[in-house]
């Protein structure tokens, strides 16, 4: 059973009830795409949504009596957001129709790795591996454990001065990528001095009213990540199977824009602008082709 599925309104779901819902899905769709694999096989993608942008999607193909046959599911909730327009590595997975995309944004220190929701449209364009630049990504992720955080104290001059060097620091990284060695030394330079600021002011405050906020990997899957954003927008959905509510928060974190699905018995605190989400997301995302 997909641990995710609490973040779309299915929390303590049993097994007959995920079959009864998987049945209905594949007789009743809300939703139908179908391509051709690697290898000239039909392949499809049906979903079910249980309330706007937000369901059960289940992939796999059709027998000769035109029967769906189920390979996998996974809850999801529609990215829409235009979350950046960097480099993207599409990856095939080996054990199943499945890919993955890789996105180089310079907002995060790091590749983000994500599900790629729209499968069917990148099977019918791509072979297994291929890259896209520049391509128009849509992020979201899906939590299960979160609490909701006061923001930091911040005028306009802070945020002037944070947005020059961030203007500065997207340069040097572009310009490492290329291969410039002094712009590689800049930015470990400037590293290691937040390092020593942040070691200087831990002594007498709490870490989270120094930094802002983080993009960081989260245990040993590679598309889960640890954020803490700032709550631009939010709004609550209702599960139309279970009545459970759901939270879809929109958030910056470092400049990188997503919307996040949380079921509202696993948030703690209440949601509101200007706050700070801090949780580990599932991360899926829309390669918009």
């Amino acid at each position: 059973m997909h641990s995710y599925l609490r973040s779309i309104g299915f929390k303590n779901i049993t097994r007959e009830r995920l079959s009864e819902i998987l049945y209905l899905a594949s007789q009743n769709p809300t939703g139908y795409e179908m391509a051709l694999d690697m290898d000239g096989n039909e392949f499809s993608e049906i979903r079910y949504e249980i309330a706007p942008g937000m369901g059960v999607a289940v992939r796999g193909d059709y027998d000769e009596n035109d029967n769906f046959k189920a390979e996998y599911y996974f809850p999801y909730y529609e990215a829409v957001l235009n979350s950046s327009t960097a480099t993207v590595h599409i990856i095939k997975e080996s054990d199943r129709d499945c890919f993955q995309g890789v996105l180089e944004d310079n907002n995060v220190a790091i590749d983000i790795i994500f599900h790629l929701q729209n499968m069917i449209p990148c099977l019918q364009a791509f072979d297994n591996t291929t890259t896209v630049a520049p391509a128009n990504v849509s992020l979201c992720g899906l939590s299960l454990d979160a609490k909701i955080i006061m923001p930091i104290y911040s005028d306009e001059s802070i945020k002037a001065k944070r947005y020059k060097a961030k203007v500065t620091r997207d340069k040097l990284v572009a310009k490492a990528k290329e291969g410039d060695a002094d712009a590689y030394e800049k930015l470990t330079m400037d590293d290691m001095e937040k390092y020593s600021m942040i070691s200087r002011r831990i002594k007498d405050e709490d870490v989270l009213s120094i930094v802002s906020s983080t993009f960081m990997p989260s245990g040993i899957e590679n598309d889960k990540y640890a954020v803490i954003g700032e709550i631009l927008n939010y709004k609550t959905l209702v599960n139309s199977l279970t009545k459970q509510n759901v939270y879809i928060l929109t958030i910056d974190c470092s400049d990188l824009k997503m919307d996040v699905c949380i079921n509202e018995d696993d948030l703690f605190g209440e949601p509101a602008v200007g706050r700070r989400f801090k949780g580990v997301v599932w991360m899926q995302g829309r390669l918009n082709i």
